[in-house]
């Protein structure tokens, strides 16, 4: 066991800054290491922070087959951030033996389309700090994102997965994170084509779609979905005594458009396109087959997406999940891009998922 029991030794203060060093690599020496390490002597009293640290930093350190030297530097830097949460001792020493029992995230609330951080975490106040603020420890290792290391940390249900960064969580599989440290959602999706290419095709038929091409030119030569969709209503409407052939130019159009991003999941998007004017008929479809493509694409059980700004989640498993998301009044725009910018190309043409500020 890493610490003995503090009224083992003669020199009890002698004894505690020898401890402290060990564990937090800290020597007090000015104002601001002094304060630190008096919050870090708070947990010590129980003798058991050493375990405590190291049973929480099992599962992830195990995945990451970590050297003892690279676990001992993140023992020092979890027990830093740790000690360093604003709390009372006897809340502080709760929230250490429920990770001692298990962890603090509850997998079921995790596993629901929406929730608040505060249900995830049994509405414990310091187990939602923790989360907080070992959000971006471990970026970078191994490829691992924001939030990533911080909820493999923190329960044992949940494990850094090997690949492009995702986890392994009990009862839900491979779930694919995107966690927002700011007001920006992540797209769902990567490749596909550039500017150039998509601006090819409208030209192609710049002289049946004028409103269209009119409505290309935002930010950078890109062309929203909404002026993408509006434009083609206006040029080719589905209804009227051109119907049929209009509706079979908007598939032609979409199809060329879409193919070169979602593949072999354009038809069903470029069938709604075809046969309806209603934007958010088209978007619905667009935002089915482009989280289809992606969950082919990066084989992946669930996306779970977290607002550390907003303090939620959503958890995406399927179609129905992805709509009940974005009808939910917690979703923002999904700011799809049928253009691109030049610099968003293979970005910008994937729908963004952003949890906004409403209150669960």
């Amino acid at each position: 066991m890493l610490l003995k029991h503090l009224v083992e030794y003669d020199n009890l203060e002698q004894e505690k800054q020898n401890i402290i060093a060990k564990i937090s690599g800290l020597s007090a020496e000015n104002e601001q290491d002094a304060a630190l390490l008096d919050r870090i002597y708070k947990v010590l009293n129980t003798g058991t922070i050493g375990t405590n640290i190291e049973t929480a930093l099992k599962p992830p350190s195990a995945d990451e087959n970590m050297s003892e030297a690279e676990l001992a530097k993140h023992r020092q830097e979890i027990t830093k951030i740790i000690s360093g949460l604003d709390s009372d001792y006897k809340s502080l020493n709760t929230f250490l033996k429920k990770l001692e029992s298990g962890g603090v995230v509850n997998i079921g609330a995790l596993s629901k389309p929406l929730n608040s951080l505060s249900a995830i975490f049994n509405n414990d106040p310091i187990a939602v700090k923790a989360f907080t603020a070992l959000a971006r420890y471990g970026v970078g290792v191994k490829q691992k994102g924001p939030g990533e290391f911080a909820l493999a940390m923190l329960s044992d249900k949940v494990r850094l997965a090997s690949g492009e960064g995702d986890l392994e969580i009990d009862g839900i599989g491979k779930v694919e994170l995107k966690a927002a440290l700011s007001t920006a959602g992540g797209r769902i999706g990567y490749g596909g084509g550039s500017q150039k290419a998509k601006r090819a095709v409208i030209d192609k038929y710049a002289e049946r779609i004028p409103t269209v091409v009119a409505n290309i030119g935002g930010t950078g030569g890109s062309l929203g979905f909404s002026g993408f969709v509006n434009g083609l209503n206006s040029d080719l409407p589905t209804s009227g005594p051109d119907a049929a052939e209009n509706k079979q130019l908007r598939k032609q159009i979409a199809t060329e458009l879409l193919q070169m991003d979602m593949e072999g999941f354009t038809g069903p998007v470029a069938d709604a396109i075809a046969n309806s004017e209603d934007p958010n008929v088209i978007e619905k479809t667009y935002l089915e087959q482009n989280f289809a493509w992606y969950k082919d694409r990066d084989d992946f059980d669930a996306l779970l997406l977290i607002s550390f700004p907003n303090l939620k989640s959503g958890m995406i498993k399927n179609a129905a999940d992805l709509t009940a998301f974005r009808t939910s009044g917690h979703a923002n725009a999904t700011s799809i891009s049928i253009i691109p910018t030049q610099a968003g190309a293979g970005r910008e043409q994937w729908a963004q998922l952003t949890l906004n500020k409403a209150k669960i």
